[in-house]
C-alpha cells in the first residue's frame, strides 16, 4: 500500500525546481493522507538449516548454499558485496578451482541480497548431475577458506575496481540516479547516500572482509 506518509518521487534533469514543484503538488493534491502499513521487523531471524531437493527433467544439476544475510545499514553489507563480487567473475577462486582446475562447473558465482530485514548470502553452481555432492564439499570448503582468511589483497583490490566502476556507469542514467535516490530514501539511508557509495567501497579493508566472511560465511549455518 502506498500513501503520502511513505511515498518518494524522485526527478532529475535538466529542470526548474519551483516550477516543477508546483506541477507535482497540483497533481497530487487529491492524494490524502493514510494509516501507515504495518512495519516490518528488523531482528535477526531464527536461523534453520534445511536442506532442500528438487527434481526436473534436466540434464544440468544447480546446487546453492545460502548462509544468514545483513541489511542495509549493516556494517558488513559494504565488505559482502565486495566478497559476492570476488567470487563471482571468472578470474575468481571459485571458477578458478571448481570450473577450471576439476571442470565440475557450466557457471559458479556468489550471490548477496540484503533489505532493511536481513537477507542472505549464497554460492551457487550449476554442474552435472552426478557432481552435486563433489560441488557441494567444494563450495563448502572454499566458505571454509574465506571465513578464515578472507579476500587477498588482489582479490579485494579487483573486487573495488569493478563495483566501484558498475556504479559509476549506472550514475551516467538519470533514471538510475533518480530510482537509487528514491529507493535510499525510502530505506532510510538518505537521498543523496549514493555520492558517498565508491568512498565506502575504497575504504573497506581486507581485515573488515575477513571479519564479514567469518561472521557471515559459516559452513555449519
Amino acid at each position: 500500500m502506498v500513501v503520502p506518509h511513505n511515498a518518494v518521487l524522485a526527478i532529475y534533469g535538466d529542470i526548474h525546481a519551483d516550477a516543477v514543484r508546483a506541477e507535482v503538488e497540483q497533481a497530487f493534491a487529491s492524494w490524502l493522507p493514510a494509516p501507515l502499513p504495518a512495519g516490518h521487523s528488523t531482528t535477526q531471524p531464527t536461523v534453520v538449516t534445511p536442506r532442500l531437493s528438487e527434481d526436473r527433467d534436466k540434464e544440468q544439476a544447480v546446487i546453492a548454499i545460502g548462509f544468514p544475510g545483513t541489511t542495509f545499514d549493516h556494517p558488513d553489507r559494504y565488505p559482502l558485496e565486495l566478497l559476492q563480487e570476488a567470487c563471482s567473475d571468472m578470474g575468481s577462486r571459485l571458477f578458478m578451482r571448481i570450473r577450471d582446475e576439476l571442470g565440475l562447473a557450466y557457471y559458479v558465482g556468489a550471490s548477496h541480497f540484503l533489505g532493511r530485514t536481513p537477507g542472505y548470502f549464497a554460492f551457487y553452481c550449476g554442474t552435472a548431475p552426478g557432481e552435486v555432492e563433489r560441488v557441494e564439499a567444494e563450495l563448502r570448503d572454499q566458505a571454509r577458506q574465506l571465513a578464515e582468511g578472507g579476500l587477498t589483497d588482489e582479490e579485494l583490490a579487483r573486487a573495488k575496481a569493478k563495483v566501484v566502476g558498475q556504479r559509476k556507469i549506472a550514475r551516467q542514467d538519470l533514471g538510475g540516479v533518480a530510482m537509487q535516490a528514491a529507493l535510499d530514501e525510502l530505506y532510510g539511508l538518505g537521498h543523496d547516500h549514493g555520492d558517498g557509495e565508491a568512498a565506502r567501497y575504497e575504504a573497506v579493508t581486507a581485515e573488515q572482509v575477513r571479519g564479514a566472511a567469518r561472521r557471515g560465511v559459516v559452513p555449519e549455518r
